[in-house]
Parts: C-alpha cells; sequence; structure tokens
C-alpha cells in the first residue's frame, strides 16, 4: 500500500506507508524532545512514580497498588536504560508520546484510506498540547493513551479486512493493546467496553439477518463482511486481553512465588478504588471537562517568592495539561458529528470515533471514588484529531479537497 498526494496542504512523493509512519514518529520526537529534561526535579505526580520505579528496580516491590503495573515499569525501564536522572524518568514517556501521534496517524488512515487526511489527524494531535504535556513528564497517562489508540487502529483495520484471517487476527491484536492498556490504568478498560458493544451489536444484526434496503459500501452493519464467529470473539476480546493483562503481573507473581499474588493484588486495588478520597484542590466534575472547566497545572515553580517571584535572571517555570481551546471545540463539535452519522447515517468510521470518545469519558460518571481529575478526559481528547479528520472529508468540494487526497 502507497500513501501518496497530489494535492492538498502538502504535496508528497508516494512513500510507502511505513516510511510515512516512522517521519510521523521522528517529528514528533523532534517536537516532544527540547527540554523535556530540564525540570531537575520530580513534579506533579512524578512524586509518586519515580521513586515507585526505584523501588521495583532496587527490590521488586511495586509501590502504589491503586493501579496495574506496566506503565510504572516501562518508567522504570528509563531510569534502567539511562539512569536515574530527569532523563532517565522521563524517556519512555517521551517515545511514547511520539509513538501516539504515529497510532492516531495509523488509525486515521484505516479510518478514512486517506493519506493527507491521516497526516491532518496527526498534525491535529501533535499541536494540541495535551500528548505534548504527556510525553515530558513521567506519568501513567501516556502509555494508557497509547494503547488505546493502537486498540482503536487495530480494531479499524479489522473492519477493513476482506478475509475471516484478518478480521480475527487485528482484532486480536486490539483485545492485546485493550489488556496492556487496563494494565496501565483501569480506565483503559472503559475502551473495552464500548468497542465489546459494537462488537455484540454487529453479532445480534447478524444473527437477526438484518440487511439495509438501501446498503451502502460505508455501512457499520454489512452481512458479507468476514465473521469471526463466537470462539474467534471469545478469543479477540476475552483470552487475548486477559492475557496480556496477566502477563504484565508476571513479575510480581515470580517474587512472591504464587500464583495468587494475582488474586490478592487486585482485592487490595478492589478496597482502594471503592473507598472514599480525600478532597483535592485540583479535582473537577466528568461532565465539566468538555468545557474546560478546571485545567490541572502541573508545575508553577518561582524561584524567589520577593519581586514577584522571578525576574529576567530568574525565570520562572509552569507546566499546564491544557488543550488547544479551538480545536477542542471544534473536535467537540466534530464528534458530535460522527456521533449524528455513525447513528443516524449508519456510517461506520464515525461510530467507531464516537465510540471510542463517549466509551472513555461516560463511565468517569459512575466512579465509585468519587475524585476525578481534567486529565482523565485526555484518552477522549486524542480521539478529536480523526473526527476533524472524518469531518473534513465529508465536506462537499472544494472544501474537501483542501484536506483530501481522494
Amino acid at each position: 500500500m502507497i500513501a501518496s498526494a497530489s494535492r492538498g496542504w502538502l504535496a508528497l512523493r508516494p512513500l510507502p506507508l511505513v516510511v510515512t509512519g516512522a517521519l510521523v514518529v521522528l517529528i514528533s520526537l523532534a517536537v516532544f524532545a527540547p527540554g523535556f529534561h530540564l525540570a531537575r526535579d520530580v513534579y506533579f505526580d512524578e512524586t509518586w512514580y519515580v521513586p515507585t520505579a526505584r523501588q521495583w528496580l532496587a527490590t521488586g516491590e511495586m509501590l502504589h497498588p491503586e493501579h496495574p503495573p506496566l506503565a510504572k515499569m516501562l518508567i522504570a525501564a528509563g531510569l534502567r536504560l539511562f539512569g536515574d536522572n530527569p532523563f532517565g524518568w522521563r524517556f519512555m514517556s517521551l517515545v511514547f508520546g511520539a509513538l501516539t501521534v504515529g497510532a492516531v496517524w495509523l488509525w486515521t488512515l484505516a479510518l478514512t484510506e486517506d493519506a493527507m487526511l491521516a497526516l491532518f489527524s496527526a498534525a491535529l494531535t501533535l499541536v494540541d498540547g495535551i500528548v505534548f504535556v504527556q510525553a515530558r513528564i513521567a506519568m501513567l497517562d501516556i502509555f494508557l493513551i497509547f494503547f488505546c489508540v493502537a486498540a482503536l487502529a487495530a480494531y479499524t483495520m479489522a473492519t477493513r479486512a476482506s478475509g475471516r484471517a484478518g478480521a480475527l487476527g487485528w482484532r486480536i491484536a486490539c483485545g492485546a493493546c485493550l489488556g496492556l492498556a487496563g494494565a496501565c490504568k483501569w480506565s483503559g478498560w472503559f475502551l473495552a467496553y464500548g468497542l465489546i458493544a459494537l462488537e455484540l451489536m454487529g453479532a445480534l444484526l447478524r444473527h437477526w439477518r438484518v440487511r439495509f434496503e438501501d446498503a451502502r459500501p460505508e455501512d457499520f452493519h454489512r452481512p458479507e463482511r468476514p465473521a469471526i464467529g463466537v470462539l474467534g470473539g471469545i478469543a479477540a476480546f476475552v483470552v487475548a486481553p486477559f492475557l496480556a493483562y496477566a502477563l504484565c503481573y508476571a513479575p510480581q507473581m515470580i517474587r512472591a512465588g504464587t500464583l495468587y499474588e494475582f488474586v490478592a493484588t487486585h482485592e487490595n486495588m478492589i478496597a482502594i478504588m471503592t473507598g472514599k478520597s480525600a478532597d483535592h484542590p485540583y479535582k473537577s466534575l466528568w461532565w465539566t471537562w468538555p468545557g474546560l472547566w478546571r485545567p490541572v497545572w502541573y508545575l508553577f515553580d518561582a524561584p524567589s517568592k520577593e519581586a514577584g517571584g522571578w525576574s529576567e535572571t530568574a525565570k520562572a517555570a509552569a507546566v499546564v495539561g491544557l488543550p488547544n481551546p479551538l480545536l477542542l471545540l471544534a473536535g467537540e463539535a466534530a464528534i458530535l458529528w460522527t456521533l449524528y452519522a455513525g447513528v443516524w447515517r449508519r456510517a461506520q468510521a464515525p461510530l467507531i470515533v464516537a465510540v471510542a470518545f463517549f466509551a472513555q469519558w461516560l463511565p468517569w460518571a459512575a466512579n465509585p471514588k468519587g475524585l476525578e481529575f481534567y486529565y482523565y478526559f485526555y484518552p477522549s481528547i486524542v480521539c478529536l484529531g480523526p473526527a476533524l479528520a472524518l469531518a473534513a472529508g465529508a465536506m462537499p468540494r472544494p472544501w474537501r479537497d483542501a484536506f483530501s487526497v481522494a
């Protein structure tokens, strides 16, 4: 398959897709990397996860058991490679931030089958600010976001597959990515529930032998698409996620010398997650997130408390988790369009994006701890670039030609 463009915002010579994807990742690295190690001390949630990585490397003990281990082990891998210093703390976040932009490019390419729309979506993600901030701090969220987007790319590839082997293989890859997302934070499972709901809806329509009288190629249900069957569905959305998730606990089970460690760890996690949390000044309510009501300051550091706290020679430093407000509002309008196009117009690609956005946001309404922060909304925000790309591709000409090569 070749990515090419003869018109649009860019004019590219034909490039193999793997080279295009690699360039997207490398450009993202070049944008994210400058100065990512300049904060010499841990800040915000790094104060939790950098010590956790140190302890795991030193003794094998996994601290902060309220979250699964994978993202914490990935942070520890950076310390192992580059030492216990700011570069080592944040290196793996940097890599996974760039890979996230590449995954958004791949997902959008699978959704639109248009190289320019995929680049447009990746560019929006790159400049939005959310992935940029998370790629430069040792927190769990960038790893969660990457595996969720990778799962969405694999799922969309599965819907495009022409044979049963391809449809099943891509769904198994999707399931494995969902398991790895859940092994970063339990909120990674939210997306799994949405995609499983899509699969069950398709299986039910197939069981009922539903056919649309005015069938279109973009319909979310087409009986001629390859079915993976009950066993295939169990393999893809039960076995693959569970195996990927459980394998991330192997170091803990080996250290404890018993498989029961897996059960005991989860009993502890459930107790923590269902307990009542203390109040927090940064908290926000889930329904306020789309309105950018209360973004989070990760850092504000002034060298002096006198004379305003900073000067030309002693500058202040600040980090805020803030999406681009214009892209946020435009993207949320595009999400509403994907919901309309997916439900009322039966279009498959918009429906996938709408499900991805809402499945990763709405479950927070039932959070038993009652404590949420704006950065819990980031996995949904990353869906905005693909939504805008789909909306741009659906515009009438000549507007569509400004974005698309179709």
